[in-house]
C-alpha cells in the first residue's frame, strides 16, 4: 500500500477509493462574478462556453445537450440561492467545476422556491459518471451544508477569495 501511495497519493483507505477534492477541478478561469443574466438557459449556455474556452469540453453543443437533458429530469436548484447543474458527457475531457455568481438572482424552480444567485456547474466525462460525478456532487453538497462556508462563498468578492475558501474547507475535512 505504501508503494501505491507514492505512485498515486490520492488513494485512500484499504478499499483503494479515490479521494476527489474540489480544489483539483476548479481554477480562476472557471469562476466568474457579477454575471448579468435574465434566464436559467442563458446561465447554462454561458457556463458551457466557460468550459469550452478553458479546454474542458470538446463540443459546447454536445455538452449543452447533456446539461439541458439533465435539467429536464428535475431541478438543480438546491435552495439557499444555489443551483448545481451538471452534465455527464462524452464531450468532457476532464472533470471540472465552474462557479458563476449572478449580478441579480434569477428564477430556477429551486427546491425552496427562491431565486438563484450562485450557480456551480459540474462537467464530468461520461466514462466516469458513476464514480467521479457522485464523489464531486456529494463533496460539494457536504461543503454547502455548512452555513458559515456557504455564507462566505456567497459574499466572496473575488475569484481568489472563492478559491481560498474552497482550499480552507478542503483542509478542514481532510
Amino acid at each position: 500500500m505504501q508503494k501505491l501511495r507514492r505512485v498515486c497519493p490520492d488513494i485512500q483507505g484499504i478499499r483503494g477509493e479515490i479521494k476527489m477534492e474540489i480544489k483539483e477541478v476548479i481554477n480562476e478561469k472557471l469562476i466568474e462574478l457579477d454575471f448579468e443574466a435574465s434566464s436559467k438557459e442563458e446561465v447554462l449556455n454561458h457556463m458551457v462556453e466557460m468550459f469550452y474556452k478553458n479546454g474542458v469540453i470538446t463540443s459546447p453543443q454536445e455538452f449543452a445537450k447533456d446539461v439541458f437533458e439533465r435539467e429536464k429530469l428535475g431541478t438543480t436548484g438546491v435552495g439557499m440561492g444555489i443551483a448545481i447543474p451538471h452534465g455527464k458527457s462524452k464531450a468532457v475531457l476532464k472533470e471540472s467545476i465552474a462557479i458563476l455568481k449572478l449580478k441579480r438572482p434569477i428564477e430556477w424552480e429551486s427546491l425552496d422556491g427562491k431565486p438563484v444567485s450562485m450557480v456551480i456547474m459540474l462537467a464530468v466525462p461520461e466514462k466516469d459518471a458513476d464514480t467521479v460525478h457522485l464523489k464531486l456532487l456529494s463533496r460539494l453538497a457536504y461543503f454547502l451544508m455548512d452555513d458559515a462556508f456557504r455564507d462566505e462563498l456567497m459574499k466572496a468578492k473575488d475569484k481568489k477569495e472563492i478559491l481560498k475558501l474552497i482550499e480552507k474547507k478542503e483542509l478542514e475535512v481532510a
